[in-house]
């Protein structure tokens, strides 16, 4: 992997922390920045319960990227895979056998804060793709 990739995942691991980080009032950072190594986590920190693999590319390979998050989750995590392309919101793809569990590691981080409901808005664009937005609607096609 050239420098240059290498620069664009990063950059995308941290902008996927931070908006992460936004919504769920969680302080995520870099796996790999603090803890090294090819089996770290795209995405470290307080959601434990959480396995996310960040993809910041145009043209994702769905399938790889989520066995991919599979293979590296931990039995008692929810793998995720979280993608964005160039002028589109992060979207975070789920299995659907794994999605009462990731709304109850959400519904656990929730209660840990005290969440303010209203400040985030799910929305679902015309190809009926969610996204999350804080404080603005999701646009455009697919």
């Amino acid at each position: 992997m050239g420098s240059m990739s290498r620069r664009k995942g990063a950059a995308g691991e941290r902008e996927a922390a931070a908006a992460l980080n936004e919504v769920l009032g969680t302080h995520l950072h870099r796996g790999r920045q603090y803890h090294g190594g090819p089996d770290s986590p795209d995405l470290a920190g307080d959601m434990p319960g959480l396995h996310v693999e960040v993809k910041r590319v145009e043209r994702l390979s769905l399938y790889p990227a989520m066995y991919q998050a599979r293979r590296d989750a931990a039995p008692d995590q929810v793998p995720v895979v979280m993608h964005r392309g160039n002028n589109r919101p992060w979207l975070i793809v789920v299995e659907v056998v794994d999605l009462i569990r990731l709304l109850d590691v959400v519904d656990e981080r929730r209660a840990k804060i005290g969440d303010t409901p209203g400040t985030n808005t799910v929305g679902v664009n015309a190809a009926g793709v969610a996204g999350v937005e804080s404080g603005a609607d999701v646009g455009g096609g697919v």
